[in-house]
């Protein structure tokens, strides 16, 4: 694994101080050193095609830019599944189970409306047309927030410079200040989260794209993406890395809905990204081979807990 950058570095004490002030996750290091043991480098690697445009996706002109651009945008919007009813009860909006499944097929109705931000659409042009496709979407009007500001053709342009000067001429760096710059272009969408959950991810896919269209990348210094799964799994009975405190417990049993600042959510996305960064540089792996491996394992779980598969963040 390559040398963190000091972004990096920080990123990881803060979530490590995160971790010293609370005492609702706790983390076996004996069960984490065991688990690193087991890790292997996959041969796997999704490419995400279905996320985005058969534009984007085109063998023969392949456009890294734009699906880096549909990429961010689709991961903007991934977030928001878990709703409150009336009764106060944690519902999810979703297809098949799966809220990712449900905002795909979003997606792939707004393109064939011809109202695809930035591509189809400027900022003015948004509310007319996507908002009648939003009915019956939790959220519908932070998700027309965010479909605006990729509609912006500045936004469009400084994503687009961002992206040509992470290429070193070998491979484009997608690292940690990578994922930093690109919150601050769209704080609607990927920013306003100390974890950078959304930009992370939006990295880790692009990687996952250009790899399968023979981009070189490099994210040795990118962290995982803090998302509700991956705490899922380092619970789980046969891993045993992470454990919840009673409180926490009953809370996620109870479906209780937790605000994304929350003290516990903060809690387990920490632990999730310092077991991750242990894990990485324990077994040599990146953090896209410990981000992969893990959430394909939450899909697998045979002792699963059932409460954890409620999101604890809103969006």
């Amino acid at each position: 694994m390559n040398k963190a950058s000091q972004t990096h570095r920080q990123f990881i004490e803060n979530c490590e101080d995160i971790l010293k002030k609370q005492s609702d996750v706790s983390i076996n290091d004996a069960a984490l050193q065991a688990f690193a043991q087991t890790l292997k480098k996959s041969s796997f690697v999704p490419d995400w095609q279905e996320y985005i445009s058969p534009a984007a996706n085109n063998a023969a002109l392949y456009d890294f830019t734009r699906a880096f651009y549909e990429l961010a945008m689709i991961t903007a919007q991934n977030g928001g599944f878990i709703y409150e009813d009336d009764a106060g009860h944690a519902q999810k909006w979703g297809k098949d189970g799966s809220g990712a499944k449900a905002m795909v097929e979003k997606m792939g109705e707004i393109r064939d409306a011809t109202a695809l931000p930035f591509y189809d659409l400027v900022p003015d042009g948004v509310e007319d047309k996507i908002a009648p496709l939003l009915a019956g979407v939790p959220f519908a009007e932070k998700r027309l927030k965010i479909f605006k500001e990729f509609a912006d053709p500045a936004n469009h342009k400084k994503a687009a410079a961002l992206l040509a000067n992470a290429y070193d001429g070998t491979a484009y760096k997608l690292d940690m200040d990578f994922v930093k710059h690109l919150a601050d272009i769209f704080p609607e969408g990927l920013g306003n989260d100390p974890f950078f959950k959304k930009a992370t991810l939006t990295a880790l896919m692009l990687a996952g794209n250009g790899q399968h269209h023979g981009v070189k990348t490099d994210v040795s210094d990118l962290t995982i993406a803090a998302d509700y799964i991956l705490p899922q799994v380092l619970n789980a009975d046969h891993v045993g890395i992470l454990s919840f405190s009673a409180d926490l417990t009953k809370d996620l049993e109870d479906k209780k809905l937790l605000g994304e600042n929350n003290a516990k959510v903060a809690a387990l996305r920490a632990a999730a990204v310092v077991v991750c960064d242990r894990l990485a540089n324990l077994s040599g792996l990146s953090a896209q081979d410990i981000d992969a491996a893990l959430w394909l394992a939450g899909r697998k779980i045979k002792d699963a807990r059932p409460h954890m598969m409620c999101k604890t963040m809103r969006f």
